[in-house]
C-alpha cells in the first residue's frame, strides 16, 4: 500500500464512510499478504523507495495474475 492509498483510507474512516473495524481488516494484511505461492510485500515501496515486483520463474501464468491483481 503507498502512502496515497493509506491516506485516502484513513480519511474515508474519518469522514466516516468506512468502519474502522473494514479498514482494520485491510491493514492487518499489511505489509505481507502470504497467497500460499507467493509473499506479497505491500510496504516494500514505503520502506525502500522502489515498488514490489514478481519474481515470475517457476510460477504459472495464473500465479503471476494473481500477485498482480493484489498489487493492484
Amino acid at each position: 500500500m503507498d502512502t496515497t492509498r493509506l491516506e485516502q483510507m484513513l480519511q474515508a474512516v474519518a469522514d466516516g464512510n468506512v468502519a474502522p473495524q473494514d479498514a482494520l481488516a485491510q491493514l492487518r494484511t499489511l505489509p505481507f499478504e502470504d497467497l500460499g505461492f507467493a509473499r506479497v510485500d505491500h510496504h516494500r515501496a514505503l520502506r525502500t523507495g522502489y515498488p514490489e515486483t514478481i519474481f515470475c520463474q517457476g510460477k504459472t501464468p495464473a500465479q503471476v495474475v494473481a500477485i498482480a491483481q493484489r498489487l493492484a
